[in-house]
């Protein structure tokens, strides 16, 4: 019974404990919480450890296993003994390290990029491999240590040793040191193979001490955290507490866990509060618990990912806080969140109309962003119902309100005028104070005379519908209604005019969202049909081509510009900024709150200063420090994550998402079609993130953008592929791409040997059609053979006979031929012969007058008669010497045996003599130079005398050949 009492009273302690750290004050700006529940990870409960990968991977220690996400996809990883997993580590070879009860090993990526798990347990000596939960993992020079309860493991790749103790409470590896708690000894630190007492001077707790963490606060300065005791700076070998009444509050939650955020700021995760932010000072900055977002205040482990985002390990579930955010959430009402409609500052109070009232909190002058305001709000008396505009007029916060019109002041909220709902507030003249207030209601314009801090209402009141759209310009004042159309009401000096409807001329005006703004000194109207601004000199208004340069054409719902100049604008509940700030005017797009702000004209933007820009939401406000939103362009990364066959039930997965395959992976024809899985680990955006895919061989260009993060190819060709897909959270804002290569084999029969045994079977039909062709061929030629046998055999005999009568015929023809060539010849040398007769013949007479002329000289005795038959011999041998009757005879047989040689070059060429037909005679006799000075019985320099006068006859060039030539001319 004393037991039960006991620890119910320690229950009840805990839960008041619990209770006061919910209500105590927070900051009022609460980074965009996620939960991720036990149902949408489909895991255990419990988280025990977390770290992140090279590759953005986030790791837990869970009590089904290790869990990992990618921003997309949750996947569990059992341990051989499906055991809990206690401890996780990440190597700088990206191998994890899990620590379960009695299990230790690692992870690692198989051949196909899908982890797969080694255990250590079979390196342990037997008579160690007795351990329970193994809590810490640590590198230490190339080695990882494990701790256990009793003893710590220390593997170097290889072996296993053990160090066994009565109780290891704790290990950490910092600031190149590992450290242990050791509960009997203390601190001790690692130092070849032994542990050594750390602490020389001061001393810690030694009344159940627990150890959680130990972060690096400087080089040589280490801070240690424990469950109940509070924390503790070791530097050196001295420890000292660290104690402030901050940090007493945090260590009366038990701390569990902590990892630094920044270099000033420190997690402090509990099993009873929460989270808790402090300083290096120690002092508190902000907490996340259930009343802020999380699923639950026992936090069993802290990390800050690559982002400094912060991943809380639940004792049910698992939360994710961007911190490091320049987005926050505002909730004036922590527990409802209802809608947000206005805000204004006022008094250095901030005030914050929502549906069900106005809230408001004094902010702290020592933050530049007022998100880190320390406080609770205030909600303000008597403006319970729907507020619709804060407005500060003559230094006067007003209130438009569906009661009516308020003044608040203080805490308070005063009615002005409750015969109508009220939209806005604006001081109709230029000058401070006005006189004249102007009033948009749900009934048209209201005017109110301001005097000596004192408003009375109305005035004058202008039916012209409901004016919550009002913009003063000169000496009018413009009312747009989002269906009816555009009003304008006429003011000057002396009082306000009548009110007339807008006649639309030009047919800007839509059927519906017609609103009117003011920019600077411009009267801006927006529509479906587009931007238009108020011309002075046309009286009616323009297409702004300079808004709708910066904005483009399509309809946007709401304009504001700030005092930069910068113009914030809403489009299909979207929130953008035209930039002035750059060297040209540039739209920054803020997606993170896409589709959450107040929308259909109830947008609101408030815009204090370049770090605090409050939005109207669904469920409170954002607060946006834009000048650090615009320098936090954290880099994204598209991850392939896993690549499998669409229409395989098992054992189909190609790829796992881990490490680049070592070759080129290979489908087989009857699968080709795949299903790619992808990811960003740009965490807390996946709302925002869109994708973009490209196969390349297969698409044609890139997909359209997408929030997909699965893509299906079907059908695939046979052939080398490379798949592509990159990320984006905005348009300016793009991933590299990630590509996985991988191959279609061709079906069977495309294959090498189906081609063969293609080849094959088509020389086989070509050879069996040749032989049935050659075949067929014998057969018709023995066919025709025969036949042709028996034709050749009638042919023959008519052939024989034929031949026989052509044979008669010819002998006789030759016998002809051959007679008549006797005959010829016969009468050639007839005449031949007669010519060598006559001129034998006549050599004959002439050798016997030269004989009977010898004689009569020999007898002769007068010697001058002896002289004068001398001469006479001498002119006989002369006349014989005349060769002009030869001549003739060897010109007519020349010409009959060169085919009119001398005939054909005489008719050419009548010039020639008869000296010159000799000449060429003999040159075509092919006779020499001396043979044809000895037969014209000349001197061989005469021949070629006249083988020159020739030349010049025939008309030779120098270079042209003159035997070559008679050849030609002759031919």
């Amino acid at each position: 019974m004393k037991t039960i009492n006991w620890v119910t009273g320690i229950l009840l302690m805990a839960a008041c404990v619990a209770t006061q750290m919910l209500c105590a004050q927070n900051t009022i700006g609460i980074p965009n919480i996620v939960n991720y529940t036990k149902q949408q990870y489909n895991a255990g409960s419990q988280n025990w450890g977390v770290v992140q990968d090279k590759n953005g991977i986030m790791y837990w220690a869970n009590n089904d296993g290790l869990l990992s996400f990618d921003g997309v996809f949750w996947r569990m990883y059992k341990l051989p003994n499906k055991t809990i997993a206690r401890s996780v580590a990440v190597s700088d070879d990206n191998k994890i390290y899990v620590g379960g009860q009695g299990e230790v090993g690692y992870f690692s990526p198989g051949s196909s990029g899908e982890l797969f798990y080694t255990s250590l347990n079979k390196l342990i000596p037997a008579k160690d491999n007795d351990f329970a939960d193994v809590w810490n993992i640590c590198f230490y020079q190339n080695r990882v240590f494990f701790r256990a309860n009793k003893k710590i493991l220390e593997y170097d790749g290889k072996k296993v040793l053990a160090y066994n103790s009565g109780n290891w409470g704790f290990l950490g590896s910092v600031n190149g040191e590992l450290i242990a708690n050791e509960i009997d000894k203390g601190l001790v630190y690692y130092s070849n193979g032994q542990w050594l007492p750390k602490i020389k001077t001061g001393k810690l707790p030694t009344d159940n001490l627990l150890l959680r963490s130990a972060l690096s606060l400087t080089k040589d300065s280490t801070l240690l955290v424990s469950l109940m005791h509070g924390l503790f700076i070791l530097h050196g070998d001295t420890v000292s507490a660290f104690t402030t009444p901050d940090i007493k509050e945090v260590a009366s939650k038990n701390i569990s866990s902590a990892c630094m955020i920044s270099a000033d700021r420190i997690a402090l995760a509990t099993n009873l509060g929460g989270c808790i932010i402090i300083n290096k000072q120690g002092k508190f900055i902000q907490r996340f618990t259930k009343n802020e977002g999380i699923q639950n205040n026992n936090v069993l482990s802290v990390m800050a990912d690559k982002n400094k985002n912060l991943w809380f390990g639940l004792d049910n579930g698992i939360d994710l806080v961007t911190y490091s955010n320049a987005i926050r959430n505002i909730f004036p009402d922590q527990q409802n969140r209802n809608a947000g409609y206005t805000s204004t500052i006022f008094n250095n109070e901030l005030y914050l109309g929502v549906s069900t009232g106005v809230y408001r909190i004094g902010l702290d002058k020592l933050f530049n962003d007022i998100s880190y305001t320390i406080g609770t709000f205030e909600f303000v008396e008597n403006s319970q119902g729907q507020v619709w505009n804060l407005s500060t007029v003559n230094d006067k916060l007003l209130m438009g309100h569906n009661k009516g019109a308020f003044i608040i002041e203080g805490s308070k909220a005063l009615p002005l005028d409750v015969r109508s709902g009220f939209w806005s507030f604006q001081p109709l003249y230029a000058t401070q104070p006005s006189s004249v207030i102007v009033g948009g209601t749900y009934n048209g314009i209201s005017f109110a005379n301001y005097n000596n801090g004192n408003i009375s209402m109305p005035v004058v009141n202008s039916n012209v519908e409901s004016a919550r759209f009002v913009a003063i310009g000169k000496n009018i004042i413009w009312i747009a209604h989002p269906y009816k159309g555009l009003y304008k009401v006429s003011y000057d000096a002396t009082g306000i005019g009548n009110s007339e409807r807008y006649i639309d001329k030009n047919k800007i005006l839509s059927s519906n969202h017609n609103k009117i703004y003011k920019l600077k000194n411009k009267i801006v109207l927006t529509t479906d049909n587009g931007i238009f601004e108020y011309d002075e000199q046309q009286k009616d208004f323009i297409r702004s081509v300079s808004l709708e340069k910066l904005l483009g054409k399509a309809p946007v719902s709401y304009l504001k510009e700030d005092a930069s100049g910068n113009i914030w604008f809403s489009r299909d509940r979207k929130i953008s900024v035209v930039d002035r700030s750059f060297k040209e005017p540039r739209i920054v797009l803020i997606p993170e709150i896409d589709g959450r702000i107040m929308a259909n004209g109830f947008e609101n933007i408030l815009v204090i200063d370049s770090s605090n820009v409050l939005i109207a939401a669904e469920k409170g406000f954002f607060h946006i420090n834009y000048a650090l939103y615009k320098k936090n362009r954290l880099p994204l990364q598209a991850l392939v994550r896993k690549v499998q066959l669409s229409n395989v039930q098992e054992n189909g997965l190609i790829y796992g998402g881990y490490n680049l395959l070592s070759s080129i992976p290979s489908v087989k024809y009857k699968y080709n079609s795949l299903h790619f899985e992808c990811s960003s680990t740009l965490f807390g955006q996946e709302l925002n993130t869109e994708y973009s895919y490209y196969l390349e061989g297969f698409d044609k260009d890139w997909s359209v953008w997408t929030r997909k993060t699965e893509r299906d190819y079907t059908n695939i060709p046979a052939g080398y592929y490379t798949f592509k897909v990159k990320c984006r959270n905005n348009p300016d804002n793009e991933s590299k791409e990630s590509v996985f290569v991988f191959k279609v084999l061709p079906p069977w029969y495309q294959t090498w040997w189906a081609y063969s045994l293609y080849a094959v079977l088509f020389f086989s039909l070509i050879y069996l059609f040749y032989k049935r062709q050659q075949n067929k061929y014998k057969r018709l030629q023995q066919l025709k053979l025969q036949e042709q046998q028996r034709k050749y055999a009638e042919e023959q005999k008519q052939l024989q006979l034929q031949h026989q009568l052509e044979i008669e015929q010819n002998e006789k023809q030759i016998i002809e031929l051959r007679n008549e060539k006797l005959q010829s010849e016969v009468e050639h040398k007839n005449s031949e012969l007669a010519s060598s007769a006559m001129n034998l013949v006549q050599k004959k007479e002439l050798l016997s007058k030269l004989k009977e002329d010898l004689v009569q000289y020999k007898a002769a005795p007068d010697q001058g008669k002896a002289g004068k038959e001398f001469q006479k011999i001498l002119k006989l041998i002369d006349k014989e010497l005349d060769h002009n009757e030869e001549w003739e005879q060897f010109a007519v047989h020349f010409d009959s045996v060169h085919t009119n040689y001398l005939k054909k070059l005489k008719e050419q060429y009548p010039s020639l003599t008869t000296s010159d037909l000799k000449l060429a005679a003999y040159l075509r006799l092919n006779l020499s130079s001396k043979e044809i000075a000895q037969l014209m019985n000349i001197s061989i320099r005469g021949v070629e005398t006249s083988r020159y006068r020739l030349r010049k006859k025939l008309d030779l060039a120098n270079e042209m050949n003159l035997f070559d030539h008679l050849i030609k001319i002759t031919t």
